[in-house]
């Protein structure tokens, strides 16, 4: 959080290098990855941080959202299907890609993702 801090009382440029020092020193931390995805402006620049984010926190739920929403239509079904693998217990994922598919295939999506989510039978 001091890494955040720091960034947010610098100007861009200098909030930039913070960020990619502390991308250096805390590659897990989901914060620091959003942040520097945030300071980006071109979403070229943006997509290409989250996906290095991704190679390093492949589990994160935030990121992959975040990471989707740059996409278009096609390239985001892309990435949800890698994100449910990375992730199979998150139902905002597999919701989100059921939404991208068409009905038939929205149904396999989503009994598949009744396989992977664990459910309370009580």
């Amino acid at each position: 959080d001091i890494w955040l801090e720091a960034a947010r009382l610098m100007p861009l440029d200098l909030a930039r290098g913070i960020v990619t020092h502390a991308v250096r020193h805390l590659p897990q931390s989901v914060k620091i990855w959003v942040k520097a995805a945030d300071l980006e402006q071109e979403p070229k620049a943006k997509k290409q941080v989250l996906r290095r984010a991704l190679e390093q926190v492949p589990n994160s739920v935030r990121l992959w959202k975040a990471a989707v929403e740059l996409e278009d239509e096609d390239d985001a079904r892309i990435m949800l299907s890698r994100a449910v693998e990375c992730c199979p217990t998150s139902v905002d994922l597999w919701l989100a890609l059921a939404r991208l598919e068409t009905y038939e295939n929205a149904r396999r999506v989503l009994n598949k993702a009744r396989e992977h989510i664990p459910t309370d039978r009580q």
